[in-house]
């Protein structure tokens, strides 16, 4: 008599057992640079990360399952980088890690990644991050997909014929953005009078600025972190090197910290960007009237490129289904195909693990950067 029940019963805790592990959160880390030299980029990159996860499960997230997402801060310090990929793995259980937030710290840890089998995907602009293997995965476009745009346009639109380079010679992604450039302008008619090395922690550039001048050159190119590409380019100004000289950045120059801090020094100056706020798109209204919501600021540069960041990172684990597994997801990753997103031609795609959306060369004119004419 008290078999049928029984086996009802027994029915029922296995559904509700099912049912738990499909309502069961998805586990994903995200670790920026929150604070340090790249905190320019981190913290805005964790924001709009924040938004985009928020958004994304108040849509139901993937069948009812929602997103947990767990911050970390790695300072901008490589070492600090490898503890929380660790932790990332062993103790958050991540089904994908977002981060981190620069090249440097992106090869750091990739090893880590490929060896624990768990799909990371960074910030970083160098192909590098891929040869540890197939766990690391590529939201940025390599340098030699945008900057070549920046060198053109330079030569097409400016008088500038002779450039001096200067870069960050501890920072792989900036020596690859240097000589993106270089490459480009040298086969489209252009001379490199110089290649100027300098070090992330340098701050004074007056014996830079004393050796430019002696050159024959019209033009300075520049490829460092943000804060440090406006301490060049305000000492070679306040050197005397402004007038005729056309200040050329990376893309670390398109944000609103470095017009802050350079002030109409920079008025003119050229940099090409994949990301830029304000394009008159729905997806990118709707994102800057979300981010300002949320935080009670405008969005910059770097605040659309981790909301278009986690669109791809979402994409992929939704597309990996319910009960998402590492590899689930990283396999996921390989398939997606126009991924909408707020920059470039504003659609998302990858081959082989290397990303291919479009950039923008950009003018600052008037205190803010805006297409190029």
């Amino acid at each position: 008599m008290h078999s049928i029940p029984s086996k009802l019963a027994g029915a029922a805790a296995l559904a509700w057992l099912a049912a738990a592990a499909q309502a069961q959160d998805i586990p994903v880390t995200s670790f920026q640079a929150m604070t340090g030299a790249a905190a320019f980029a981190g913290a805005n990159y964790q924001n709009s990360i924040r938004l985009a996860v928020e958004e994304f499960n108040r849509k139901g997230g993937v069948n009812g399952q929602k997103i947990r997402l767990i911050e970390h801060d790695t300072a901008t310090d490589k070492g600090q980088a490898i503890n929380l990929a660790n932790q990332a793995i062993s103790r958050d259980r991540a089904v994908l890690a977002f981060g981190p937030s620069t090249t440097a710290e992106s090869v750091a840890v990739a090893p880590i990644f490929n060896d624990r089998r768990v799909p990371v995907l960074s910030f970083a602009t160098s192909d590098a991050v891929l040869k540890f293997g197939p766990w690391s995965l590529m939201f940025q476009q390599p340098a030699v997909a945008t900057t070549p745009q920046v060198a053109k346009y330079v030569l097409e639109k400016t008088p500038a014929r002779k450039v001096v380079l200067v870069f960050d010679r501890t920072n792989e992604a900036l020596i690859e953005q240097k000589s993106a450039f270089r490459d480009a302008f040298k086969a489209g008619g252009g001379t490199v009078v110089g290649e100027e090395a300098i070090v992330g922690t340098d701050s004074n550039f007056q014996p830079l600025a004393t050796k430019i001048k002696s050159m024959d050159a019209d033009a300075v190119y520049i490829s460092a972190l943000t804060e440090q590409t406006a301490n060049v380019l305000l000492q070679l100004h306040q050197s005397g090197l402004s007038g005729k000289m056309q200040f050329i950045g990376s893309n670390a120059m398109a944000s609103l910290k470095f017009v802050e801090m350079t002030g109409k020094a920079a008025e003119g100056s050229i940099a090409v960007a994949d990301h830029l706020p304000g394009i008159d798109r729905p997806l990118n209204q709707a994102f800057a009237a979300a981010y300002k919501a949320r935080y009670g600021v405008e969005a910059d540069s770097w605040a659309t490129i981790g909301y278009s960041f986690a669109q791809v990172g979402l994409a992929a684990i939704e597309a990996a289904g319910p009960n998402p597994t590492p590899e689930k997801v990283r396999d996921a990753y390989a398939t997606l195909r126009d991924v909408p997103i707020l920059g470039g031609s504003g659609l998302w795609n990858q081959t082989d693990r290397r990303p291919h959306f479009g950039a923008m060369v950009l003018v600052l004119k008037d205190g803010r950067f805006v297409p190029a004419p």
